[in-house]
């Protein structure tokens, strides 16, 4: 595994404002996260989990720090080469699926190709190995209301990853899901960091599935806490 990381965030902060209300939610963290593992945080409502995975992928500008991804700043980018970056190179799977009801699984996995230009028998082709490999080859052509909730997610995991990124995305993926497929679904999410060499990270409540992670970091109060890999804890890297 290579140990140059993917992603550096560096003192970055978020805080939300309601009228005269400032809430801060990420303090000044930073945080290097790497290829060929599956990285999840957690902690309690509130903690900042999905804020600090929105500024890690590029969805939400922090109020101060840098955040690099592939060696590029990303809030140094302009929104149209930002839109680009996320699409070339980011995968999203959010606790929704997000998928497109009138659409066969295919179709629905072949939808972000056709944003990168890629169409006709490589993008089928493509979508195809992306659902074999999450184990739904022969579902191929049921629509989402004719899948299961696990399959929809597996659906969703393959639509990610059919554009080959070096990132991957997790919102909370397993929390509409039941005991055996969160498993499925958390392996699934390691095996492909491992095969594909790809960083993959991800938002969890769900303390079953922290065996499943090759490295689980701890927020609460918008702190990392604390930083473990393989039962080994490591210093959190926060201010």
């Amino acid at each position: 595994m290579s140990r140059i990381p993917t992603l550096q965030a560096t003192d970055i902060s978020k805080a939300f404002v309601t009228g005269s209300i400032s809430q801060q939610v990420i303090k000044q963290c930073s945080l290097n996260v790497y290829p060929g593992e599956l990285t999840l945080l957690v902690g309690p409502s509130g903690s900042g989990k999905s804020t600090m995975l929105s500024m890690l992928s590029g969805l939400l500008h922090p109020d101060a720090g840098v955040v690099m991804a592939l060696g590029t700043n990303l809030w140094s980018l302009s929104e149209k080469d930002l839109d680009m970056f996320r699409l070339e190179h980011c995968g999203f799977i959010f606790q929704g699926f997000n998928l497109f009801g009138p659409l066969s699984a295919l179709d629905n996995v072949i939808l972000p190709l056709q944003y990168m230009g890629i169409t006709g028998d490589e993008a089928r082709h493509r979508a195809q190995q992306a659902l074999e490999e999450v184990g739904l080859g022969g579902r191929s052509h049921l629509r989402p209301l004719e899948l299961s909730g696990g399959e929809k997610q597996r659906v969703a995991i393959a639509r990610a990853l059919v554009k080959r990124p070096q990132m991957i995305f997790a919102d909370e993926p397993t929390s509409a899901l039941d005991k055996t497929n969160s498993e499925t679904v958390i392996t699934l999410l390691q095996g492909i960091a491992g095969q594909h060499n790809a960083t993959v990270l991800g938002v969890t409540h769900d303390p079953r599935l922290l065996s499943h992670a090759d490295r689980v970091i701890h927020l609460e109060d918008g702190i990392l806490m604390q930083d473990t890999r393989n039962s080994q804890e490591l210093s959190a890297e926060c201010k």
